[in-house]
């Protein structure tokens, strides 16, 4: 019988196991505060598979998740404001 892990590992990208968000912040598992990088990256995250919506929860796709960290780690604070720009 597979473990969970090793069931995580020979599931197709988009059938990885998606866990509740609330789920997945008291795990701890979360490298950072989710609710601030859905607020300012919604879309990309839905995007890229990170997150999705089901009915009122979203669901996080952990793989996905770290996967979009390691690529857009660098933009994925608060976006600058345009006076913010201009002074930089």
């Amino acid at each position: 019988m597979n473990t969970p892990l090793e069931q995580t590992n020979n599931t197709p990208n988009n059938q990885a196991p998606l866990t509740p968000l609330a789920d997945f912040r008291k795990s701890g598992r979360a490298p950072v505060e989710m609710h601030h990088l859905i607020f300012h990256h919604k879309k990309s995250l839905v995007e890229h598979g990170a997150i999705c919506k089901f009915g009122r929860k979203w669901l996080v796709s952990e793989g996905h998740l770290f996967q979009w960290l390691r690529e857009q780690g660098a933009n994925a604070g608060r976006p600058k404001r345009a006076n913010e720009q201009a002074a930089a």
